[in-house]
């Protein structure tokens, strides 16, 4: 296997386009192009994307036993995701989150965690075994896993020894969580990539080289990205350091350029192109995911995007 993508498997009903600085009256009706409900999360967003770029992907985590959690399931298997390391519970509806897209394409979220705060260490080891078989183990998000986090170091240092050959990426959500949860997880990591908003908050940073420099004191090793969003990316993998400009569309919807940028970044690792090719990669499949609605349709396969770099 490929990768396995742990963390949050969100239903998303994406609402568009919605013009929030001028709603409706009170007890009024907006009429609007479309609803729809696909799918969000890390584990969904990276998972499929990787998935259309040619990888053999597993998907990880808890969802609850309501139609959302069936329905993402069916999504994830349609896609030709491994969903056996996907719980189901009782004890909490599917994580979901109300998607209003604004008619530029930018995105407001309203999110309920749900079965997401179950998600703790009992969870992360019952994955071990579909872990152990994988080239890419991507968690995330650092900041929505309050139950997780405090474990994540003992269980990584635990994935470790079980799987030394399993490379382990972390991503992150803005705001993440507080940079004294970050420190202990760091030195496990081998793939390390926020967005420069999240990289600032965490790092008091504000240019990408001094916030990979900051990350280092606890990361030598790895590979360290910041997401520089419509500007493109900086990457530094303790050798080199590049910057990897964007390419120029017309954004429809940014729905699940972060996962996808991250997706395609684990895509050309794992193909093991060289840094700014690599670079250039996840930049060229983020963008072709803004070009159409929702978090995935967007997304091309390999072949497509490499031509397209």
């Amino acid at each position: 296997m490929d990768a396995a993508i742990f963390g949050l498997i969100v239903a998303d009903l994406i609402a568009e386009p919605i013009d929030l600085r001028n709603p409706p009256a009170a007890g009024g009706l907006q009429l609007i192009r479309s609803i729809s409900l696909t799918t969000g999360g890390n584990v969904c967003n990276t998972g499929v994307a990787m998935r259309k770029l040619g990888m053999n992907v597993a998907a990880a985590g808890l969802v609850g036993q309501d139609v959302l959690g069936q329905a993402v399931l069916e999504r994830l298997s349609a896609q030709g995701l491994d969903t056996s390391a996907v719980f189901r519970t009782d004890q909490a509806q599917t994580s979901a989150t109300v998607v209003a897209v604004e008619s530029a394409g930018e995105r407001t979220f309203f999110h309920t965690a749900g079965a997401t705060t179950l998600l703790d260490a009992e969870a992360f080891r019952r994955c071990f075994d579909v872990f152990r078989s994988c080239a890419i183990v991507q968690i995330g998000y650092f900041g929505l896993l309050p139950s997780l986090t405090p474990h994540l170091p003992k269980l990584l240092s635990e994935l470790r020894k079980l799987a030394p050959q399993t490379h382990i990426a972390l991503d992150t959500v803005n705001p993440p969580a507080p940079m004294e949860q970050l420190l202990p997880i760091l030195p496990y990591l081998d793939i390390f990539a926020p967005s420069r908003t999240e990289a600032a908050a965490l790092s008091g940073q504000t240019e990408p080289a001094q916030m990979v420099a900051f990350f280092r004191q606890h990361m030598p090793r790895g590979l360290i990205g910041i997401k520089l969003d419509a500007e493109g990316c900086y990457l530094d993998d303790a050798r080199n350091a590049i910057f990897v400009p964007s390419y120029k569309i017309q954004v429809v919807d940014t729905t699940g350029a972060g996962d996808t940028w991250f997706g395609g970044l684990l895509t050309a690792l794992r193909r093991k192109m060289p840094l700014e090719q690599a670079g250039r990669f996840a930049n060229r499949a983020a963008a072709d995911c803004c070009t159409a609605l929702g978090a995935s349709a967007g997304v091309r396969d390999f072949d497509q995007t490499l031509a397209r770099i």
